[in-house]
């Protein structure tokens, strides 16, 4: 396996003691090859493109040669704690989500020209954005859902705010996805009560949906539209039949094992979990639920991109932390593994974030990258 590492600092790596879960808290034309996984718009960087993954720990965002993963640049002060990347189909620009939660001059969603590499605006937000922004089908409106119970609306255009609804059914907004149309945003909040809004004009079109589990920090949709995600911190997954508005099964997993996110095969055919505190992947039919595969990682598994045709697997990791005390409202004390969400300490505690590229046949790493800081979500070849 080639490995390209680039490790700074002295001295075994660390874990802080606080987990920070995601969730506690002109149209443009868009060809086939340009959006390899239309489930997932704004997670490609078009035909050959470059992976551009964002540092948690630093404050910056690499881009990284896919055959290679040589770092061809490094954007420095991209804003407080980047999270998640995505990028219009056409090349021109990025968004990222900054975390930031504590300083509210922080609190906004980077703009970088994608050929220069240059941030050209910072879109202030009321309040931090969550993990998950998430872009429409035609790449029109970004969608920030916010640490103050909100979502706002960006237009990718004119960068500016073009709406804000609140979310109050109910309140804390943890994943969004949005209908193909663009006519409807699906909420999950950290209760785990799923809630659909009219995503014009924020008024609630049905009962919320309990999602049989709590946390729902990250989530999917399919490209039909028909299929939901729900990726429970504490259950599982549950899939969610948005025609009949019903739980179509729900996967759980083991109580400590804390899937994190999950990510759509570019065929639909496979959703590949990233189990946080277990240190696996687990590989579920998107259809039914059930369990095909799974396999160890080198250190906490945090988020999963794919190659256009599904060949090759960008996952990123954590490295592993001794066990610490933490508390759970819902468990009270208990003894866990906790990794690097406590991106406030990851330069201090020396952590390791790692790029591993996986052979989707074989499940083998063919190559990785390390560094220091924290890996989430970046936007990849398609």
């Amino acid at each position: 396996m080639f490995k390209h590492t680039d490790r700074t600092g002295s001295g075994p790596a660390r874990r802080a003691t606080i987990l920070i879960t995601i969730c506690a808290t002109a149209a443009f034309w868009i060809s086939g090859a340009a959006l390899a996984n239309p489930s997932i718009p704004g997670s490609t960087t078009g035909p050959d493109g470059p992976i551009f993954v964002p540092n948690y720990g630093t404050g910056s965002v690499l881009r990284i040669d896919p055959a290679t993963f040589a770092v061809q640049q490094e954007i420095p002060n991209v804003g407080d704690h980047p999270m998640v990347i995505k990028a219009l189909p056409d090349g021109s620009r990025m968004f990222v989500g900054n975390f930031g939660p504590v300083n509210p001059l922080t609190w906004n969603v980077s703009v970088i020209d994608m050929p220069s590499g240059n941030v050209v605006k910072r879109i202030s937000t009321l309040g931090a954005p969550y993990a998950t922004i998430t872009l429409s089908r035609d790449a029109r409106y970004l969608f920030v859902p916010t640490a103050l119970s909100l979502t706002q609306v960006i237009d990718t255009q004119t960068l500016e705010v073009v709406r804000t609804m609140p979310i109050l059914l109910p309140p804390g907004p943890a994943h969004i996805e949005v209908s193909p149309d663009g006519a409807t945003l699906y909420v999950m909040a950290a209760s785990g009560l799923l809630t659909k809004y009219d995503a014009y004009t924020g008024a609630i079109l049905g009962v919320p949906l309990f999602l049989n589990g709590f946390t729902p920090g990250w989530g999917a949709l399919s490209a039909d539209g028909n299929t939901l995600y729900a990726i429970n911190f504490w259950s599982g997954v549950t899939i969610v039949d948005v025609r009949t508005w019903t739980v179509r099964t729900t996967t759980f997993m083991d109580f400590w094992a804390e899937p994190i996110s999950a990510t759509l095969t570019p065929d639909g055919t496979q959703l590949w979990v990233c189990n946080y505190n277990s240190d696996e992947v687990i590989i579920l039919d998107a259809q039914t639920g059930a369990e095909l595969n799974r396999f160890p990682t080198n250190g906490a598994a945090v988020y999963t991109g794919f190659s256009p045709d599904g060949s090759t697997a960008y996952l990123t990791t954590l490295s592993d932390g001794v066990p610490l005390p933490y508390w759970n409202p819902l468990v009270g004390w208990y003894h866990a593994k906790q990794q690097a969400w406590d991106p406030f300490m990851a330069n201090l505690a020396n952590l390791d974030a790692s790029l591993v590229a996986y052979d989707t046949t074989t499940l083998k790493p063919i190559r990785s990258y390390t560094t220091r800081g924290v890996f989430v979500a970046g936007a990849y070849p398609g």
